[in-house]
């Protein structure tokens, strides 16, 4: 499940900051840039994969070389430049080669994330839902937690006052206190509001307040309301006999297959599934709609100051000299994902797996998208855990 559901990185250590004055005097210059006026999302988010050109064969070559060495049976990339889709590319490094294109589909891991968040950031912007209320407030019967996020018993009614005192922002930036998953009653690992912990149960209690604002479960109503409108036909939070005629089955590291694991509960955290030419479509929409963007960076809680990251409404941000960048990693089992984009210029890529190798193309290939320091890739969030340590070492890939 989504490094969501088994990450071995402790999160503790890492305390909310003032952000320095650079940050600020940053964002605020991106924010400028978002006031540009842009092209139509209308347009952009349709724009069909069948009319783009390849990725350079510079960095096609890289991609076909990265999947051989670390056994990567399926990678697709799209790349984004000034806001709209450039080029795809796909590569397989495993025998036999498998077949990719644009609508090939992966489990999107924690890249679910963002997409959810969107369509939150959206009900604030129509007034359904605030971000500095209680969540609790659109959940007035109570919050139900599932001991196990794919099953519906055994559960337990939260009973822990602290719950009251989260919001619907802290949900969105991971400072509820909650835990990535408690896999048992739902215990706070600290106070609501007083720290950074990525939290994949936060996502879980956002996802039933925004299910309860719309009437609808959570699969419906991103299809209606993000899905359908962004032409992303090959995206549901759902497994689904559509979705299967394009799934890529996950692998371990070494390229083994996995078995298959059908998620068939939606779950705003890590249940997507979805293409790279649709994920593109969402990423390109949310670089042109500067109200959503604005209110993703305008106030980020620090992650690790060392390294320059920190976290807003639904995605990761680093910050260098002169720019700042959304981004977010996946880690399903046989999958990980990752995508990243430029705030000022519009560039970025999204890459989908089907590997359990897949974000050892991750660095390489933001250099050759983005070239530059991205310290991002120092952080320990994107550590592999103790699989890939005994997959890499002892060749023992479970």
């Amino acid at each position: 499940m989504d490094s969501g559901f088994g990450a071995t990185f402790t999160h503790s250590m890492i305390y909310m900051h003032t952000q320095p004055w650079h940050f600020e005097q940053l964002a605020r210059q991106c924010m400028i840039w978002l006031l540009v006026p842009i092209l139509s999302t209308s347009l952009l988010g349709c724009a069909s994969p069948n009319t783009v050109e390849p990725t350079s064969e510079d960095l096609h070559a890289t991609l076909e070389r990265l999947a051989a060495i670390h056994h990567v049976c399926g990678v697709a990339i799209a790349v984004i430049k000034n806001r709209k889709l450039d080029a795809m590319d796909f590569a397989t490094g495993c025998e036999p080669a498998l077949t990719l294109n644009a609508d090939s589909v992966f489990q999107a891991a924690s890249l679910s994330k963002p997409v959810f968040a969107y369509e939150v950031l959206k009900l604030v912007e129509q007034g359904k839902m605030e971000l500095d209320v209680p969540v609790m407030q659109y959940l007035p019967q109570g919050y139900r937690h599932p001991f196990d996020p794919l099953k519906a018993e055994p559960s337990d009614l939260v009973a822990d006052p602290q719950i009251q005192a989260v919001t619907v922002r802290m949900l969105l930036n991971h400072t509820s206190g909650l835990p990535n998953w408690a896999s048992g009653p739902l215990i706070f690992h600290s106070a609501p509001g007083e720290k950074w912990d990525y939290s994949g149960e936060g996502f879980l209690l956002l996802q039933r307040a925004a299910e309860a604002v719309t009437g609808q479960p959570l699969d419906r109503f991103m299809t209606t309301q993000v899905f359908k409108p962004l032409d992303m036909d090959h995206s549901n939070y759902v497994w689904n006999v559509r979705i299967a005629q394009d799934l890529l089955s996950g692998t371990k590291a070494n390229g083994a297959p996995r078995a298959s694991w059908d998620l068939k509960k939606p779950i705003a955290a890590f249940s997507l599934y979805t293409s790279a030419a649709d994920y593109e479509k969402f990423l390109v929409t949310v670089l042109n709609d500067h109200h959503v963007l604005k209110q993703i960076i305008a106030s980020p809680v620090a992650v690790d100051p060392s390294l320059n990251l920190s976290w807003g409404l639904g995605w990761g941000i680093e910050r260098t000299q002169d720019d700042l960048f959304i981004w977010q990693w996946g880690n399903n089992t046989g999958y990980r994902e990752f995508v990243i984009a430029s705030v000022r210029t519009g560039d970025g890529f999204v890459m989908l797996t089907n590997s359990e190798n897949g974000l050892k193309l991750a660095e390489p290939i933001t250099q050759k998208i983005l070239p530059g320091e991205h310290k991002l890739f120092q952080s320990p969030i994107l550590g592999g855990g103790i699989t890939d340590f005994l997959c890499e070492t002892l060749r023992l890939c479970l």
